[in-house]
């Protein structure tokens, strides 16, 4: 099964340098970083990935970019964790043409012991 993931937007991110990863299993894809001086960001980017098990889950975190571990002008994806949710594969099959709307979610992060959310357009 093809699985299609939109990356729209997220609100409420007190980041600067933001990006977001996306991954099912062993496969991962992340979005541009955006270095905006905004808390409402807007990626608006598609991504597929090919399922084999219905029990995975899709992974979306998202990252503030870390400038000390920019090399050379190249972008190596490493960053601190602003959130991530976790969405079951098999709740996209129960929807209508096995299709999620546009849907905002609370991402989770832990922080001193307790989860702190925010939301994420997805």
């Amino acid at each position: 099964m093809r699985l299609y993931v939109y990356v729209l937007e997220g609100k409420d991110l007190h980041v600067k340098n933001c990006y977001v990863k996306v991954h099912v299993g062993k496969h991962k894809s992340k979005t541009k970083i955006l270095k905006k001086p905004t808390t409402n960001l807007v990626w608006n980017e598609e991504f597929v990935f090919r399922v084999y098990d219905m029990d995975e889950e899709l992974v979306v975190s998202v990252f503030n970019h870390d400038h000390d571990h920019h090399d050379s002008g190249l972008f190596h994806g490493s960053g601190d964790l602003v959130g991530r949710v976790r969405i079951p594969i098999w709740s996209v099959l129960v929807e209508d043409n096995h299709t999620l709307p546009p849907t905002w979610f609370c991402l989770e992060r832990h922080k001193t012991g307790k989860y702190i959310s925010k939301d994420s357009g997805n």
